[in-house]
């Protein structure tokens, strides 16, 4: 199949049914990005040409002229891409948006764009109404994002990808003054709300450290391959400080005795295969399960307050003491 046929292709799927409309430089551009490499006039010309052939009609009334297929026209849909792969395509996007370099998602917008087309032009409402009849909401506190200048994100992003060392002006915590550091990006961890760069710096050519995103002031790429070090991985550096909130990587033995109101969920949605329960007097519960022994964990039990007590381990029980006899003195 030809470059011409195959860009033609393209360009149907990207075109919206009507009142919707599309514009011959914003076709160009998305054509730009799945790799067609034309001009604003062979556009035309090829709408022009596709016009006489499907139901595909311009607005002549105001220029610019918007293209849109017509409202009754069975519209186009590559095999490539069904209305259920353009529902994923569109909520994929929302989430894989932030996580890229600018540059290469532009390379893919332009699927996102015809995933929209897709489902906007399908006739089958039940897939299009998806999106607004599910939502996905966290299960824990989502605190507002820090503001991350948006253009030395993506140069932070750029530098991971390419591998490269950067010039910037970073604030450490606290003070109100940046200062210069040499870094080497290693890697990029998004926890919560918060985006933290995984790099090594002149200054310490030895143990990498992660450095959140909203306290860079000035980013300046160069034109250095980056310095890691050996066997560097980096899951195993979110583990060793903590970034996935693991103490350890050892299971424990936990115990607890729950009010059953405030914790009858966990009939139905057990903290693990190894959980059991045990129905006491009282309206209480006693639920026994191998646990990760993460921070995470501490402050789930935590959020329970007074509806929980500790058995086992001891150690958990003693600081879960003390935190309450250090809140007793606060609030007494």
């Amino acid at each position: 199949m030809s470059d011409t046929i195959l860009r033609q292709i393209s360009m149907m799927e990207l075109i919206p049914r009507h009142p919707a409309k599309t514009y011959s430089n914003e076709l160009k551009s998305k054509l730009n990005n799945l790799g067609y490499e034309t001009t604003l006039r062979t556009i035309q010309r090829d709408l022009h040409e596709l016009s006489r052939i499907f139901p595909i009609v311009s607005d002549e009334r105001i220029p610019p002229y918007g293209w849109s297929w017509k409202k009754d026209a069975p519209g186009y849909e590559s095999p490539a891409m069904d209305p259920i792969q353009a529902l994923t395509f569109s909520l994929v996007a929302q989430y894989l948006e932030p996580l890229m370099p600018k540059a290469n998602f532009k390379r893919i917008e332009a699927f996102f764009d015809r995933a929209e087309t897709v489902l906007t032009g399908s006739q089958k409402s039940k897939i299009t109404n998806w999106r607004k009849r599910v939502k996905v909401i966290p299960e824990n506190l989502r605190f507002k994002e820090p503001v991350i200048n948006l253009e030395l994100r993506q140069k932070l992003y750029q530098a991971v990808y390419e591998g490269i060392q950067i010039k910037s002006l970073y604030r450490k915590r606290g003070n109100t003054l940046a200062e210069e550091r040499h870094i080497h990006p290693l890697g990029i961890v998004i926890k919560g709300s918060m985006h933290y760069l995984i790099c090594m710096m002149d200054e310490d050519p030895i143990e990498p450290r992660y450095l959140p995103l909203q306290r860079f002031e000035k980013v300046e790429l160069l034109d250095q391959k980056v310095r890691e070090p050996k066997n560097f991985d980096l899951d195993n550096f979110i583990h060793k400080n903590n970034l996935g909130f693991a103490y350890s990587d050892k299971l424990y033995t936990f115990e607890a005795i729950f009010d059953k109101t405030m914790a009858f969920h966990l009939i139905e949605t057990p903290l693990n295969s190894s959980q059991k329960v045990q129905e006491l007097s009282g309206n209480k519960l006693l639920i026994k399960a191998r646990v990760p022994d993460t921070l995470q964990f501490e402050q789930w039990l935590m959020s329970f307050g007074a509806d929980v007590e500790i058995i086992k381990p001891k150690k958990l029980r003693d600081k879960f003491k003390k935190i309450a006899k250090e809140m007793r003195r606060m609030y007494q």
